[in-house]
């Protein structure tokens, strides 16, 4: 038979009242107690009844996570990061991914709203574009962005630093002596104008002119850096280092020097973004620069949970992961370190 709140009750010897409030998060439970109660539950298997909580709450204890591309290890380890901090407070995830497009992301995003106590959203929507956001919101919506940025969408964020994402990147490699350093643009989303500005920085800082030819129309895919590069090759006008705006870019920026004759880093140096888990094992490791995808989905799920429990006020709080370089051997450096 299943596993109820008063087998836990039993076996810790509390009251069925308290192992119920400890599961639902109530205030008057302590840390302590509550953790003791759900260590028990877990241990004991205990699968909540989620259609007489929702009764019982008005709540449905399901949170909507959408982003972009589920394919892409990045997003997976958000999702990861969110689950592992819901599921143990009761609540479980559903997932949607839009393939990085604004119309399948509003489509999903309201079919999620009535069966949801809150969305997690990694947006595709150009950053100016936010007028379905702001409308949610105002009609009640709970809502946390992560990874991406809206404008004038009064909402909590969490991300990284995505202008000092792509100065760590571009600074990296003109520290290695490149003069020329190319960039791969990403999609309309924040993140790519902010590392694009990044780079731009780093230029700046560095006494280096902006030259617009050195930057290409791209994308977030590994097809779009293998197409976009296989172009770039087609002229004979490649620089010596490229920042791709994220890793798989970069991965297929790779792929089209690689199979065109050229070494990396010998010929073209590269550096990505995002840190993907098997960007190491490549044959030729990249160098990216990363943060913690883990930690975004958690503090974004933390977010969420907190508002829709009532212990936080909608505000527009903003959470920010720090990105750090990881040297591997694609940037041309003599040995791999953290810096």
């Amino acid at each position: 038979m299943p596993t109820t709140l008063a087998d836990i009750a039993r076996e810790l010897g509390v009251s069925k009242m308290t192992v119920s409030r400890a599961i639902n998060n109530h205030p008057e439970i302590s840390p302590e107690t509550r953790a003791r109660i759900l260590e028990a539950a877990q241990r004991m298997n205990y699968r909540p009844n989620q259609f007489a909580r929702a009764l019982t709450t008005n709540r449905s204890y399901l949170l909507g996570v959408v982003v972009p591309d589920l394919m892409h290890s990045y997003f997976a380890e958000i999702c990861r990061g969110v689950e592992g901090l819901a599921r143990p407070l009761g609540y479980q995830n559903l997932i949607c991914s839009t393939d990085e497009q604004a119309a399948n992301e509003q489509h999903e995003v309201e079919a999620l709203l009535p069966r949801t106590d809150g969305l997690i959203v990694a947006s595709s929507v150009p950053p100016n574009e936010s007028v379905f956001y702001r409308r949610i919101i105002k009609d009640g919506a709970r809502l946390v962005l992560i990874d991406r940025g809206l404008e004038g969408v009064r909402c909590p964020a969490v991300t990284t630093d995505d202008v000092k994402v792509g100065l760590l990147a571009t600074e990296h490699l003109i520290n290695l002596g490149h003069r020329k350093v190319g960039h791969l643009l990403g999609t309309v989303a924040s993140t790519a104008a902010l590392r694009f500005e990044g780079y731009q920085q780093a230029l700046a800082k560095n006494r280096i002119a902006f030259d617009s030819s050195l930057v290409r129309e791209c994308g977030f895919t590994e097809r779009e850096g293998y197409e976009s590069m296989s172009g770039w090759l087609n002229e004979g006008s490649v620089p010596s280092a490229i920042f791709a705006a994220n890793d798989p870019a970069a991965i297929g920026a790779m792929s089209a020097i690689t199979e065109a004759g050229l070494g990396i880093p010998a010929d073209v140096a590269i550096v990505g973004g995002g840190n993907i888990h098997y960007g190491d094992m490549l044959k030729v490791p990249l160098t990216t620069v990363a943060w913690s995808t883990l930690e975004m989905g958690q503090a974004a799920a933390q977010i969420l949970i907190e508002m829709v429990e009532g212990k936080k006020k909608r505000k527009e709080q903003h959470i920010i992961v720090e990105p750090e370089l990881v040297v591997r051997e694609s940037c041309g450096a003599a040995r791999a370190v953290f810096v």
